[in-house]
Formats: structure tokens, C-alpha cells, sequence
């Protein structure tokens, strides 16, 4: 009985997949693109064998004062911290097509109509930090940072610009800032 209850609960998996797939797959108007370039998902930093060690002294220390200081839970933060971090770091980070057309921005399979998007703003400090930032507005409001790469963010603003309102003045997240800095 459990056997046949399993092969049902995979059958409808796959089909589910498939659909998901298909839905993924069909042409759309996001599709006609005026800007298009490919982006990674996320940028990864290559850690040398000093940042290691530094990084394992301090995991370590972190440790041992959680632990001589009877904070046991900060201890078992740090830890499962860390192996979250190797987990996440195992995995390359997909490449993603960005399209902007006359409707909206495609990154992805995930697609943002301009009246969804309440702003938009570029952080360009090459070779540093080249990206496009969009406020999306939802259930609630999220910042999407999309890595530009080679893709002029000159043109990407002039087109953007007649779509959607421009946030001037914005600049790098500290919290990005430290992760950039820090490698992590």
C-alpha cells in the first residue's frame, strides 16, 4: 500500500514539474526584448587559503567564548552558521537571462510588469559593483539587485528611464558593502 501511495506522490511530482516547466517555457511578450544580457544569480568570491584561516580562527574563537561564557545557543548559532554557509557555497550560481522589453523585465523565469516595479536606481563602481536595482512592489516591498555585467548602464537607464521613476542618490548597501569586503 505505501509503495502504491509513493508511485502516486511521484507520478503527480513529475507532472507537476512538467506543467511548471511548460508554463516556464512559453513565449511571451516579456520575450521580445529591446536590452537583454545573461547575469549570474549571485557574485561569488574566491576565498584564498589566508581568508580561511582567518575565517577558521574566528568561527573558532566564536566558539570557544560562546562556550566559556555558558552561552551554549550562541555557540550552536555559529556553527550552524557556518554549515549553512558551506552548504549555500557548494552550489554554483546559476546564469540568468535578463530582458527588458516594452512590458516589463524578465529575469529569469520570473516576470516584473512596470506597474509592479516602483523604481529603479544603478550602482556602477566597476569592477566593484556594476547593477541594476528594482523596488518591486508586492504583498511587500523588495529590493531585486541584478548584476550587469557587460551590458552598458547607460542604455539600460535611457530605456528604463521612460518606463519607470529613477531613485537618485541611492548608493551600495552597507550590508552588501561588508559582505563585498569580507568575501562572504
Amino acid at each position: 500500500m505505501f509503495h502504491k501511495i509513493k508511485n502516486k506522490y511521484k507520478q503527480h511530482k513529475l507532472e507537476r514539474r512538467r506543467q511548471l516547466d511548460m508554463i516556464k517555457n512559453m513565449p511571451s511578450a516579456y520575450d521580445d526584448a529591446i536590452i537583454s544580457w545573461i547575469a549570474p544569480e549571485t557574485i561569488r568570491h574566491q576565498h584564498g587559503p589566508i581568508w580561511k584561516t582567518v575565517m577558521s580562527f574566528l568561527v573558532a574563537g566564536a566558539i570557544i567564548l560562546g562556550i566559556y561564557y555558558d552561552a551554549w545557543t550562541f555557540s550552536l548559532v555559529v556553527a550552524v552558521f557556518v554549515i549553512t554557509y558551506y552548504l549555500v557555497h557548494l552550489e554554483h550560481p546559476k546564469s540568468l537571462e535578463v530582458k527588458i522589453s516594452d512590458i516589463g523585465i524578465k529575469i529569469g523565469y520570473r516576470k516584473y510588469t512596470y506597474s509592479q516595479i516602483k523604481a529603479f536606481w544603478i550602482i556602477y563602481d566597476p569592477p566593484y559593483v556594476q547593477t541594476l536595482n528594482i523596488r518591486v512592489i508586492g504583498e511587500y516591498v523588495s529590493d531585486i539587485t541584478i548584476q550587469l555585467n557587460t551590458q552598458s548602464p547607460a542604455t539600460v537607464r535611457e530605456f528604463l528611464m521612460a518606463k519607470i521613476p529613477e531613485m537618485e542618490g541611492q548608493s551600495e548597501k552597507l550590508s552588501d558593502i561588508f559582505l563585498r569586503l569580507f568575501k562572504i
